[in-house]
């Protein structure tokens, strides 16, 4: 592994809390050092996930989403219509962050996906603008893996 974790404990244990959590609980690893990641934080909803989000860093979030029979990605066949949780890798690249620290961190997803596993999807998130592309239902539509595209910009 190219980077380490400053918090491992803490990590596992919001890990254990995500996997018993409901639609929207997502959880945040940042950067302590510029090869050190650590657990940041974790929520319910949107607004409080992209109030976590820096546009002068990287990081990288796992968020859990309900599928429903009329959501994009729903799986077919499911005994009595019941709904469909994914959980969904993202990696949040901040619009300040300059093109060598990307060029550097690029390597470091592998990493960070290893950490927060296991994941229906992977996504790349450039903008955290709650009235463009930053909804549930688009987050939705770019994991699918007919999606055309898994960035949110």
């Amino acid at each position: 592994m190219s980077v380490t974790l400053a918090n491992q404990q803490e990590l596992n244990e919001a890990l254990a809390s995500f996997k018993n959590s409901q639609n929207g609980h997502w959880l945040v690893v940042t950067y302590k050092t510029p090869t050190q990641l650590q657990y940041k934080a974790s929520g319910e909803g949107l607004e409080s996930l992209a109030a976590e989000l820096n546009d002068k860093e990287i990081a990288y979030y796992l968020i859990r989403l309900v599928y429903n029979s009329n959501d994009a990605g729903f799986k077919d066949a499911v005994i009595g219509e019941a709904a469909n949780t994914k959980d969904i890798y993202v990696n949040w690249i901040g619009s300040g962050v300059g093109i060598i620290e990307k060029g550097k961190k690029k390597t470091h997803s592998g990493d960070a996906q290893a950490l927060l596993s296991p994941h229906h999807s992977t996504l790349v998130q450039t903008s955290k603008d709650l009235n463009g592309n930053f909804t549930e239902a688009i987050i939705k539509d770019r994991s699918g893996p007919l999606s055309g595209s898994h960035i949110i910009d």
